[in-house]
């Protein structure tokens, strides 16, 4: 039984000008998020709320990783571990303590590593949690390889360190 949130957004994926593949890539991040939203919440996926899984900056980011993943074709993602601060972050549901707990499900239920740094604030949020969830294959860089292409981008907040998320187009050496 499909939640309201996923069919609404399922309907306008399908009819976006998007590739196949890159609406499956999105509609699965969005049923991981939803999932992990609806169990932090205590309540069912039919019952999570828009604001939760679809502000208009989740669409955004997560219609873009899966269309940059399918424009460049990649078929692996290597994501050793995910870096996320400390203490609590304001938010619809009040004040939550971090990771906050859609990140712990996504985390928990897909193994990924955490690796908490003394920066006070968020650094994972649900959606980019839901991104590497969904699009991860592999925790392990090879022993050597060669850097084809360089992506960074840094989110809008103001910490002690910078915010930043390196990507980076990478070919193993033999």
């Amino acid at each position: 039984h499909e939640q309201r949130v996923v069919k609404e957004i399922r309907e306008i994926l399908l009819n976006s000008e998007m590739t196949d593949r890159a609406k499956e890539t999105a509609l699965h991040i969005f049923q991981i998020l939803a999932k992990a939203e609806a169990k932090a919440h205590g309540v069912s996926e039919e019952q999570v709320h828009f604001h939760e899984v679809g502000a208009v900056d989740s669409i955004v980011d997560i219609v873009a990783a899966a269309v940059c993943l399918d424009s460049l074709q990649i078929e692996e993602v290597i994501v050793p571990m995910l870096s996320e601060g400390q203490g609590t972050v304001c938010c619809q549901h009040g004040i939550l303590p971090i990771p906050v707990p859609a990140v712990t499900q996504i985390i928990r239920t897909y193994g990924i590593a955490i690796h908490r740094l003394q920066v006070q604030g968020e650094l994972v949020t649900p959606t980019g949690a839901a991104i590497v969830a969904a699009i991860r294959t592999g925790e392990e860089l090879p022993e050597a390889y060669r850097i084809l292409q360089i992506g960074m981008g840094a989110g809008k907040r103001e910490y002690e360190t910078p915010g930043i998320l390196r990507a980076m187009l990478i070919e193993e050496r033999k």
